[in-house]
């Protein structure tokens, strides 16, 4: 007897890269699609330095927010 094919693995992305994927068909036309692995790491970072407090947070912190949301098409 023939070994059956799986179906499609189950998607393993989370929600909020299904969000990034609706915004990136939108308003990405001109950005680098990022792969779920990139989208988690750069939201891990951006998350990371909105988290310090402004007084704390230096001129390349600012930029690199910028950067981030730019690659996420942050629209908040």
């Amino acid at each position: 007897m023939a070994a059956r094919k799986s179906s499609k693995p189950k998607s393993t992305t989370t929600p909020e890269y299904r969000a990034y994927e609706k915004r990136y068909v939108e308003m990405g036309e001109d950005r680098p699609k990022l792969t779920p692995e990139e989208f988690e790491q750069y939201e891990d970072e951006l998350l990371d330095l909105l988290a310090l407090q402004d007084q704390n947070m230096t001129d390349d912190d600012i930029v690199r927010i910028q950067e981030l949301e730019y690659l996420l098409i942050d629209a908040e």
